[in-house]
């Protein structure tokens, strides 16, 4: 069988599913198997790789390798490949013809761009963009060199977060700065991320409430380790959080979100000073807002499921309880923020019955079940009604409504999949 696999690359992991492509193009993707590989670049820590497989698929691996900040994401991807296929009930290398790749940040381009081994010239493109998102795009380039080496007879499709954005209307992807005095790669403006969630959340919604696509209204929450927001009206952004790059909107694991952007000058000494980020100079500044800000450093540590636990003075001492009450505020009180912005732009161009409810999704959104409460708690003047069963229970499939059946705003958990999503894509641009 023929075989898809998709590859996520974090600035700190890797993600990836594989497929068999069905010999009928009306038949579905065959899911194989999920691959993760964690803590690259940590010095504290071991990268740890696991591969789940389907039933009856390959046998499921769980393994430890070297310390995180003795390997690469170059070296990472053979390593990858010879367990994906050495624990593969029968799989080889040449079976794999389709590689997609999550690139987050595509500058202008309105669809994916075909790479092979003979045609490499799009990435340097990519890489000239990473310096709008110098903590992934370098990264998910280096991976998609290292897929071209270790599978030749291939081809990859790079996928971007940007894509699902293009919609936004031009008065709010518009930034009030004079003209640039050098060249620039790409625009100034708001471009967006998380767009291959956004675009996987409208389908399953979609699904779940038997609609089309272009009839769902949704404001989404997608928090994890990154966090955003979209505003969705007829399937489409019009406007979403984050902007020239992810670091704008809402505050992450280690990123500050939105801020006064004087504030770097006061914080540290010479921020445009360049420092080594891995295998790539980025600025002082971008260190410290990507990477030292956000949860870490309000709390001490990027765990939300921590910071909730600390909330209870029991759990921790006294210094540890402060710093997590006044991060969970924080991030609450940012949230709301766009999420009650979001809901206004819908309801100034929908009545109240045509907007499908608010989303929560991402590893933060989908396990947070106190901040889903309280965040629909503070909507109840808009109708929002929780449903305690159902928002501290298990949710069982892609979709879970936890507000009750009378409430007028819906409330919604969200499986989001980046990578079957990008598999869908490479399905329509090959056409298999």
């Amino acid at each position: 069988m023929t075989h898809l696999l998709a590859i996520n690359c974090g600035s700190s992991s890797i993600k990836g599913k594989l497929f068999g492509i069905p010999k009928s193009k009306s038949d579905p993707l065959e899911p194989q198997s999920s691959l993760e590989v964690v803590n690259i670049g940590s010095k504290d820590e071991k990268v740890k790789i696991k591969i789940t497989w389907e039933e009856g698929k390959g046998e499921n691996l769980t393994e430890e390798g070297k310390n995180g900040d003795e390997v690469d994401y170059e070296s990472l991807i053979p390593f990858l490949l010879d367990h994906l296929t050495s624990s593969a009930s029968n799989l080889k290398k040449e079976d794999i013809k389709y590689v997609t790749h999550r690139i987050v940040h595509g500058g202008a381009h309105t669809k994916g761009i075909i790479v092979t081994k003979e045609h490499e010239e799009a990435l340097e493109e990519m890489d000239k963009l990473s310096e709008f998102a110098p903590l992934h795009n370098h990264h998910a380039v280096v991976a998609v060199r290292s897929v071209l080496d270790a599978l030749p007879n291939h081809t990859s499709l790079m996928v971007f977060d940007t894509l699902f954005h293009a919609t936004i209307p031009e008065e709010v992807y518009t930034y009030a700065l004079p003209p640039p005095d050098r060249e620039q790669v790409m625009p100034l403006r708001k471009y967006g991320f998380h767009g291959l969630s956004y675009a996987s959340i409208v389908q399953s919604m979609a699904q779940h409430l038997g609609k089309k696509e272009e009839d769902v209204n949704i404001v989404v929450a997608h928090l994890g380790s990154g966090a955003s927001a979209c505003c969705i009206k007829g399937g489409q952004s019009i406007d979403t959080t984050m902007g020239l790059t992810p670091l704008e909107g809402l505050i992450g694991g280690t990123r500050s979100g939105t801020i006064d952007p004087t504030a770097i000058f006061h914080l540290t000494a010479n921020p445009a000073e360049g420092v080594d980020f891995k295998d790539y100079t980025v600025s002082k500044a971008e260190i410290l807002l990507n990477k030292k800000s956000g949860l870490a450093a309000l709390a001490g540590t990027t765990n939300f499921g921590t910071i909730i636990s600390r909330l209870d003075p029991s759990n921790c001492g006294k210094e540890e309880h402060e710093k997590a009450v006044l991060a969970y505020k924080v991030y609450l009180d940012r949230l709301m923020n766009y999420i009650s912005q979001y809901l206004f732009k819908l309801l100034s161009q929908l009545p109240i019955d045509k907007i499908d409810g608010v989303v929560f999704s991402g590893g933060i959104g989908e396990k947070g079940s106190k901040l889903r409460e309280d965040a629909l708690t503070k909507l109840s003047w808009l109708g929002a009604e929780i449903d305690k069963g159902k928002n501290d229970g298990k949710h069982a499939g892609k979709v879970t409504e936890i507000t009750t059946e009378g409430s007028k705003l819906k409330g919604w958990v969200v499986e989001t999949d980046e990578e079957g999503w990008s598999a869908k894509l490479a399905r329509d641009e090959f056409g298999f």
